[in-house]
């Protein structure tokens, strides 16, 4: 391990590595110029440093900058070094740690998996840091926590208009994300596709696919209510009072877990959705779309839902409800009836689950997937 006097020291390190040179050819996010882009670099780097992210552990107990340096440093595999290349990939590992509100799906089916993302690099940064690392790595295998491995599945970074913002190293992250959700299935970012054999069977991740997600990149329990559970519960002559019923205990959890500070994933289930862009890779309306999002906050005085949309809409894009964009992270409000009435699915910490005495209905998980072939 490389050993440093103080945090300063490191932090001359790591800009000394994106100050190496950029292949000019890719496109940085957002067309910034190289100057522009290193001093967000550099400032991110700071960022870390005042929160005392350098030295978090990962699962196997190795501090966040030695993956950094891992990147700066360590063979890499060869299509990724000459485009975008390991400094680009370096800064925007640090960026997206510093501020993971920027990560997104682009215009790719891959809400889900971005959300996930989203998630590890917030509460989890050095094991995000580690995953990220191991996946730009010649064999671009990483063992998950629960010791199952996370496979790279892109080879070749080439530009794409509905990669839209989306960085190069979320771009791999995502990819390997949805590998192993659907670990039957091959996952073509290309056509934005799952396929079995040469069926074409979609995209996003179904409620088990992306449980299977969460549980093995974050390492946690969740628990998982869905709408379409009920009928089989009737079919079955169970008891619903006895299980947890998404429209009578969702909200409820949902107000539970973040007042807590502990976010949930929810899908959103829409009959027609706009173009979430101004200037969009693709045109028109989709007639139905299943979203997932991470729910941030309830405000009962002002009565709306706080949730993180990884699409990062530069407006609203739901037709027949009420939501206002707030910054360009994604962050947005929906009025509290709207969201209840679009709410599909909840994942969520066991501990903020419904009690036993406050369950007097029905439902809980079904299979919904997430996304559609146009629009997620």
């Amino acid at each position: 391990m490389i050993e440093f006097e103080d945090t300063q020291q490191l932090i001359d390190a790591l800009e000394d590595r994106l100050d190496q040179p950029v292949n000019a050819s890719y496109p940085l996010r957002e067309k910034e110029i190289i100057g522009i882009w290193r001093k967000r670099c550099v400032q991110a780097l700071h960022h870390l440093a005042d929160r005392e992210l350098f030295i978090r552990k990962d699962a196997f107990g190795r501090p966040l900058y030695m993956h950094l340096l891992d990147v700066a440093d360590e063979p890499m595999f060869v299509n990724f070094e000459d485009a975008p290349g390991r400094t680009i990939l370096l800064g925007e590992i640090i960026r997206n740690i510093a501020n993971p509100g920027r990560i997104t799906q682009g215009l790719k089916g891959t809400c889900a998996a971005t959300c996930v993302e989203i998630y590890m690099a917030e509460r989890d940064p050095a094991e995000y840091a580690r995953l990220c690392a191991g996946l730009v790595t010649p064999r671009g295998c990483v063992t998950l926590r629960n010791g199952d491995a996370l496979s790279r599945d892109e080879d070749v970074l080439a530009p794409d208009e509905h990669e839209f913002r989306r960085s190069p190293i979320s771009r791999i992250f995502q990819v390997a994300c949805m590998e192993y959700a659907y670990p039957e299935l091959d996952y073509r970012n290309d056509i934005d596709a799952q396929f079995q054999g040469e069926d074409n069977t979609g995209t996003g991740l179904s409620l088990k696919a992306f449980e299977r997600l969460l549980v093995a990149t974050s390492g946690e329990t969740w628990k998982t209510i869905s709408d379409g559970f009920a009928p089989f519960v009737k079919l079955l002559g169970l008891d619903p009072s006895k299980l947890p019923d998404l429209h009578r205990d969702g909200m409820n959890i949902i107000e539970r877990s973040t007042s807590a500070g502990e976010p949930v994933f929810a899908t959103i289930e829409l009959s027609k959705v706009r173009s979430p862009i101004r200037r969009a890779a693709s045109n028109g309306c989709a007639e139905h779309a299943a979203h997932k999002v991470r729910v941030l906050a309830v405000d009962r005085i002002k009565g709306t839902v706080l949730y993180d949309d990884p699409m990062d809409p530069q407006r609203s894009w739901f037709e027949g409800v009420k939501s206002d964009v707030i910054d360009k992270y994604g962050h947005c409000t929906m009025p509290i009836e709207d969201f209840d009435k679009l709410l599909v699915e909840l994942s969520y910490k066991p501990q903020f689950g419904p009690t036993a005495q406050a369950m007097t209905a029905s439902p809980a998980p079904a299979e919904q997937t997430v996304g559609t072939q146009s629009i997620s």
